[in-house]
């Protein structure tokens, strides 16, 4: 069986008397560094050795070093920099985060890649088909960290044949009716959706997730008319030549709008997360756990269960069903 790794939600994790004394010298430090005129940043991309900041939406990109006690760095972090005689930048502390998405690994534990998020939008399309267990697990994330969550469907444009209409317009439906989560479809070949999602997007920090050939580069391209010249200013900061999405980086829409870009993924873990986490990622299957005949009852084939009476009644879809004892089944895998 394979090691839990070691999380917020591991037995491994620091007491609470430890987690106000690192809280405490952290808060410490930056208020240290603030009085001593340290400069406030946005990071832009991790990329290997070399970490990309910006310290205002018009300023040049700076190339920067970190001190390697103050943890993982993502994009999206806001941090504090000192430079000295015109040496590289040093990244001297990261400043609390609003919030923050964590990817995971089996053995070596969760490791940031987008923080300060408002909003989760997950790029989905028929061609290569979504798969909606993928999707319930960014759902699961985005509650567990409090942003919404916008579902993108793309490549509207080739989306022709009848079965494939149906098939997603019954997911839509399943999908749209999910607190928190809006459901807007269009393509990049004409304006048709992008505006609605421009204005989902306005005045927030969002975070672009989806399988690989879905269209998500294209999708951002066609929001952001400056792209090509935000990243080659980020090649030529990080001094590595032509910039591709290896790494979660973050592009600007206007001045009050970002958009961070992640590469494409096959697969999004969250087996390492609480049950409780887990049900309260699924709300529209929330309201009838614990309403079942037997206290610890598995969903499955107990007599007089609420929620495989709420399948049986459709209110709840049965893919939702299935794709949440599947996830349950994964935690419970890890434990």
């Amino acid at each position: 069986m394979a090691k839990k790794p070691t999380t917020r939600q591991s037995k491994h994790t620091l007491s609470i008397k430890q987690q106000t004394t690192v809280s405490e010298n952290r808060t410490k430090r930056i208020a240290e560094l603030q009085q001593a005129g340290a400069i406030k940043a946005t990071v832009i991309s991790h990329m290997g050795f070399t970490v990309i900041v910006q310290t205002a939406s018009d300023a040049p990109l700076l190339p920067c070093d970190w001190r390697q006690h103050i943890g993982a760095i993502c994009a999206g972090d806001e941090v504090l920099i000192t430079q000295i005689d015109g040496q590289t930048p040093v990244i001297e502390a990261i400043l609390p985060r609003r919030t923050v998405i964590e990817k995971q690994n089996t053995y070596r534990g969760a490791k940031p890649f987008a923080a300060n998020l408002d909003q989760l939008v997950v790029v989905i399309t028929h061609t290569p088909m979504f798969q909606t267990s993928l999707l319930d697990r960014y759902l699961i994330t985005a509650n567990h960290i409090g942003v919404d969550c916008l579902i993108f469907f793309n490549k509207t444009d080739i989306l022709t044949d009848s079965d494939h209409i149906e098939h997603v317009e019954r997911i839509r439906q399943i999908y749209a009716a999910i607190p928190r989560v809006t459901w807007v479809k269009g393509h990049t070949q004409s304006s048709d959706g992008l505006a609605a999602l421009h204005t989902h997007l306005a005045g927030k920090t969002s975070v672009f997730a989806g399988q690989s050939g879905v269209g998500k580069s294209s999708l951002i391209n066609a929001l952001i008319p400056d792209l090509a010249i935000q990243t080659m200013s980020i090649s030529d900061a990080s001094g590595l030549g032509r910039h591709s999405t290896t790494n979660t980086t973050l592009y600007r829409l206007n001045a009050n709008t970002t958009i961070l870009d992640t590469p494409g993924v096959r697969s999004f873990d969250t087996y390492h997360l609480d049950e409780s986490i887990i049900t309260k990622g699924f709300p529209d299957i929330a309201p009838f756990l614990g309403q079942c005949q037997f206290r610890d009852c598995s969903h499955q084939h107990e007599t007089d269960c609420a929620l495989k009476n709420a399948v049986q009644a459709h209110k709840v879809s049965e893919l939702r069903y299935n794709s949440f004892l599947q996830i349950l089944a994964e935690v419970k895998a890890h434990d």
